[in-house]
């Protein structure tokens, strides 16, 4: 055999070889995970954007000190409306190369968003309430339960616990808004009730002594209110002070210092449904102690879904060594998951199924409903 035959056959060799080891072998994960997020840090929701900060960074934290992954890089974003949300997640992609979106907090910029992070094949964590408009998406997941299954079980509450046979309602005009107001809606007419009174307000409205002008002429039983932080405080002082007797009611997003801060008194006899775990974990047991001695308050609801998230999605990511696809099957098939903001299933709409409690304000604090 010729110089020229042997040397055509080290080549096949040598190249065959390389193939076998560049398709054999997989490339590790970047050491630096980079997690975008958007929330409110200034503005009406700005305390609820920074307890998610917050409930990240001890994640952060306690994740590179386990050794589970060699660094994290979380990148926030103040955005909550849709023009700042888009910007703000263009920017997460084309700049900062974000590998996941960790966390949301305002569902009103949070749907816009969700068509441009699917193209461009990023996994999306939605840390709040689920409208409709996010569930049975390819790419979101959620570590907090769907609207329409939280506002079924505000419905029968009032119904059943607060013996509400007539009911009024003051929601955002926002996904969020709109489907606690339909769902709610369905679930308390269901049992026999009926809704006399539906008002719609802004995202950033702070007075609303317009709708509850209505309100008080419908005289309802109970009122569900769909308001948030500073601006709910508001509303229950300003309630109050109109003379309306109605039982108020609210959601899990409520249990929250600052309305306890801006309402005074008036928050007295307000009812709220709870994601707090009851009983809690030794983990949530736990995660609460060292989030006190970090910062000196206690954890909110976004705090702990926050902690879950970023915890879940590196236990994803070291699993699947930052394989997209098998990511998503890893966090799609979480069952029972331990998280401190209470057990975690991820249903097939990408929601979670998690347990929920009901609580009202007595002497200035949440207490549980026996």
């Amino acid at each position: 055999m010729d110089k020229k035959v042997w040397w055509v056959l080290g080549a096949v060799v040598i190249l065959g070889g390389g193939v076998y080891w560049y398709t054999s072998v997989k490339p590790a994960p970047a050491t630096t995970l980079t997690i975008g997020v958007i929330a409110p840090l200034t503005g009406n929701f700005a305390g609820l954007g920074e307890n998610m900060r917050a409930g990240f960074t001890l994640a952060e934290e306690e994740l590179e000190q386990e050794g589970v992954i060699e660094s994290i890089d979380i990148i926030i974003e103040d955005a909550c409306q849709p023009q700042q949300a888009v910007s703000a997640v263009q920017k997460l992609i084309t700049t900062d190369r974000i590998d996941i979106l960790g966390g949301s907090f305002c569902v009103v910029g949070f749907v816009p968003v969700v068509p441009i992070l699917e193209e461009a094949g990023i996994i999306t964590f939605n840390t709040a309430p689920n409208p409709d408009d996010v569930l049975n998406k390819p790419y979101v997941v959620s570590t907090n339960s769907s609207i329409r299954e939280k506002a079924r079980q505000l419905g029968e509450f009032a119904a059943t616990k607060l013996n509400g046979k007539t009911a009024a309602i003051i929601y955002y005009n926002t996904p969020l808004g709109k489907d606690y107001e339909k769902y709610f809606r369905a679930s308390f007419e269901a049992t026999g009730g009926a809704v006399i009174s539906s008002e719609v307000t802004a995202v950033d409205a702070t007075d609303f002594r317009t709708q509850l002008t209505k309100v008080k002429a419908a005289d309802p039983d109970v009122l569900f209110v769909v308001e948030l932080a500073n601006p709910l405080g508001n509303l229950l002082k300003q309630a109050r002070e109109l003379d309306i007797d109605s039982t108020i009611l609210g959601n899990s997003q409520n249990e929250d210092p600052t309305v306890l801060a801006a309402a005074g008194q008036a928050a007295e006899g307000f009812y709220i449904s709870s994601d707090e775990p009851a009983p809690k974990s030794e983990e949530t047991l736990r995660f609460e102690k060292r989030f006190m001695e970090k910062y000196g308050r206690k954890p909110d609801v976004f705090a702990a879904n926050a902690y879950d998230a970023l915890r879940i999605q590196v236990a994803a990511y070291a699993e699947c060594e930052g394989n997209t696809a098998c990511m998503l099957t890893y966090i799609k098939e979480l069952e029972r998951y331990p998280g401190v903001s209470g057990s975690i299933t991820i249903n097939d709409d990408g929601s979670a199924s998690k347990g929920t409690s009901f609580k009202v304000v007595r002497n200035g604090a949440f207490i549980p409903v026996e």
